[in-house]
């Protein structure tokens, strides 16, 4: 018969040892579940933002088309931006990040060309270009630049007869 070790001489078998190993292996396991979850986070706040901006686009489009504000384009660049025509810096913007230079209205004709009268044009075109979005966990880095996004409507009350 071969001669054994108890096991409580047996290296592996150390009381110490073991809880050294057990948190270890929680350390992997926890750095990846917190990467995991701020990952789902920080594409979560991703998706809303991108999600905003478009109904941003949608709803000033739609605003130009029933309102037909004034001459100038400004109330409708302050309500995709504030949801309020007479909107200032100090409102709140509808995303974080979002100003009024970001937002461009074009009047343009059936066949895509810009309108050199608004009152003749077909269309008009909303647009948000050059948004930043920034991360909230500086892991994913700074922020990304978010693509254009446009909406294009027929108009109503301006040229329509």
């Amino acid at each position: 018969m071969l001669p054994t070790k108890p096991l409580s001489k047996c290296r592996w078998s150390t009381p110490g040892r073991a809880e050294g190993q057990t948190l270890v292996e929680f350390a992997f396991v926890a750095m990846l579940f917190l990467l995991l979850l701020f990952g789902i986070i920080e594409f979560s706040r991703a998706l809303w933002t991108w999600n905003t901006i478009v109904q941003a686009t949608r709803a000033g489009a739609r605003y130009a088309v029933v309102e037909a504000p004034t001459g100038d384009d400004a109330q409708i660049i302050k309500f995709v931006v504030y949801y309020d025509p007479n909107g200032t810096t100090s409102s709140q913007p509808v995303v974080p990040g979002l100003s009024e230079s970001n937002v461009s209205v074009q009047y343009l004709m059936n066949d895509g060309s810009v309108s050199a009268n608004k009152s003749l044009a077909d269309v008009i075109q909303i647009s948000i270009a050059g948004y930043q979005f920034s991360f909230l966990v500086p892991l994913f880095g700074a922020g990304i630049t978010l693509p254009s996004f446009s909406t294009t409507l027929p108009l109503e009350g301006l040229g329509a007869s």
